[in-house]
């Protein structure tokens, strides 16, 4: 029980009065120790279902005295500590202190499984969880003033390992098979081995417990610990972040296996949980009319030629499977890497089906099969229809599985055979203006690269240096325009229209988001020199600030 006993305190009546004792209350809290039980996890034992219950009941614990202390600075001081800032993450933990130091409630819950390290495959590191103890030490030190607790679950090491690799599929692509990565992490590590110094440091201090699938337990576990055992707590326990289905996984194995593009295979991956599927076609139409060619020949007699005879006729082979076969079989179906490159041309289809096999080497069979159904349609065959049926076949069905494994090349070949035969008018704008908003900064980038340019490397100066030779063309200066975010804009909004084709879009404006080229430059630039211009604040490539 605190004391109400009235002190003489400077700056106070000697009269007993309520503010006095109020003020006095607040010293005395100060002194007293709170009770701190930090749930330290680790990853894979149903760390996020203890954190939702907990959020879920926060009020209800608050009310009987409880704090579940679950906020930015203790999701920061977990991260700092995962990534070995030891310093950095001491500092924050003192500043947690204060906040458990000055809360009303007695005892203070804590839960954030970063406090023992990172997870296996989240970084390079291959000891698991090396820096326990000192993690521990570090929180302990920070949080001296008060009397903490550790509660640890101890999960079947091989169990743990799967489920960390399951875990490291969803989010990093480093590795696609359990075998490598229990090969990684297995290397003289159990837990009796791992616990052996922190139980000799902390003693009493440091609870492990056994794991159990049950979410319940681990939940009334850190309860009782805490002491809140007899409290009614209105929302029940729940089991989330579950582990991917067999099939999901085989699929998550796949991208990383696959992928041609690591920093956007999340996107893939994201699909690829959600099950995701395109909504159905909106609108069936034919092939735009014929087109004239008399405008054309005006205007550019030369090009007109070479535009007119872009499908030139061709008797050839047929190559491509059934139009009904089962494209899912071709998904694990993997091109051998040991090729050679054809000394043929591409003009008879057989030499092209063996050119593919090179440039695709390693990668799925039905990646082959879309670029041979492009190959295809880039033809006047009898096989346009075939080749068309096919290829919109792969992008309906299979769409969220390949589009990660597809060079950007093939991507951008993707988007033109959208423009040349899509199924509808929304198919066709996207292909048509992700194929020029591709082409043009292959163009840009390309000039740059012959000028002796780097890609990375930010502007000397943040205004146009030479006059304009292109009149009317305007210029603009650095964070001075909205016309690189409005083109990103216009072209996502575009893609919206047709989930198929759009799919194509979004990886290839996700694949510039994250490469170095005009768009990237200009903010990074923008950001190097905090330059910041009336009304053109908010115009960020992407609409991001970086």
């Amino acid at each position: 029980m605190l004391s109400f006993t009235t002190l003489k305190l400077p700056g106070f009546r000697e009269d007993g009065s309520l503010w006095a004792k109020v003020e006095l209350l607040n010293v005395e809290r100060i002194k007293v120790k709170k009770r701190v039980i930090i749930h330290i996890g680790p990853h894979k034992t149903g760390t996020t279902s203890v954190q939702k219950f907990l959020l879920g009941n926060k009020d209800s614990l608050f009310q009987e005295g409880f704090l579940f202390l679950h906020d930015e600075d203790t999701h920061e001081a977990a991260i700092l500590l995962a990534k070995e800032k030891f310093e950095d993450a001491e500092r924050k933990l003192e500043k947690i202190s204060e906040t458990i130091k000055n809360s009303t409630c007695n005892t203070i819950i804590l839960s954030q499984e970063d406090f023992c390290g990172d997870i296996p495959g989240r970084s390079k590191r291959r000891e698991v969880y090396s820096k326990l103890t000192k993690n521990l030490r570090i929180i302990m030190r920070a949080l001296r003033h008060h009397d903490v607790r550790f509660i640890f679950f101890e999960r079947n090491e091989e169990d743990w390992l799967k489920s960390c690799y399951h875990q490291s599929l969803k989010y990093r692509t480093d590795f696609h098979d359990f075998r490598d990565f229990h090969a990684r992490f297995s290397t003289n590590f159990s837990w009796a081995q791992k616990l052996e110094k922190p139980r000799s440091v902390f003693g009493e201090r440091l609870v492990v417990e056994d794991y159990y699938k049950d979410v319940g337990n681990g939940i009334s576990k850190v309860i009782k610990l805490a002491g809140a055992s007899n409290i009614h707590l209105p929302t029940p326990p729940q089991r989330v972040n579950s582990a991917p289905s067999i099939e999901a996984s085989q699929l998550l194995e796949r991208v990383n296996k696959l992928s041609s593009f690591k920093a956007t295979a999340w996107f893939s991956k994201k699909l690829i949980l959600a099950n995701w599927k395109p909504r159905p076609l909106y609108e069936t139409s034919s092939p735009p009319a014929a087109k004239s060619n008399e405008l054309a020949a005006v205007a550019f007699p030369a090009l007109s030629m070479r535009s007119a005879s872009r499908f030139a006729p061709q008797d050839v082979i047929d190559l491509l499977p059934a139009q009904d076969v089962d494209l899912s079989q071709y998904l694990f179906d993997v091109l051998p890497t040991e090729v050679e490159l054809p000394s043929e041309s591409r003009a008879n289809m057989a030499d092209q089906s063996r050119i593919l096999d090179y440039h695709l080497r390693g990668k799925s069979r039905l990646a082959k099969i879309n670029a041979l159904a492009i190959s295809y349609l880039r033809r006047d065959t009898q096989y346009t229809q075939k080749a068309s049926v096919i290829f919109h076949r792969i992008w309906r069905e299979h769409g969220i599985q390949i589009i990660n494994e597809l060079s950007t090349r093939w991507l951008i070949s993707t988007l033109q055979t959208f423009l040349d035969h899509g199924s509808n008018e929304a198919q066709r704008q996207i292909g048509a203006s992700g194929y020029f908003y591709a082409n043009m900064i292959k163009i840009y980038e390309g000039e740059r690269a012959i000028e002796g340019a780097e890609q990375n490397a930010t502007y000397s100066e943040a205004s146009p240096q030479t006059p304009n030779e292109f009149r009317g063309l305007d210029r603009y200066s650095v964070g001075g325009t909205d016309l690189l975010l409005n083109t990103n804009a216009l072209l996502l909004d575009l893609a919206r229209s047709d989930d198929v084709a759009g799919l194509v879009m979004m990886e290839f404006l996700l694949r510039v988001k994250s490469s170095g080229n005009v768009f990237t430059r200009m903010d990074n630039t923008r950001k190097e020199k905090s330059i910041s211009v009336n009304g053109f604040e908010d115009t960020w490539s992407f609409f991001e600030e970086i």
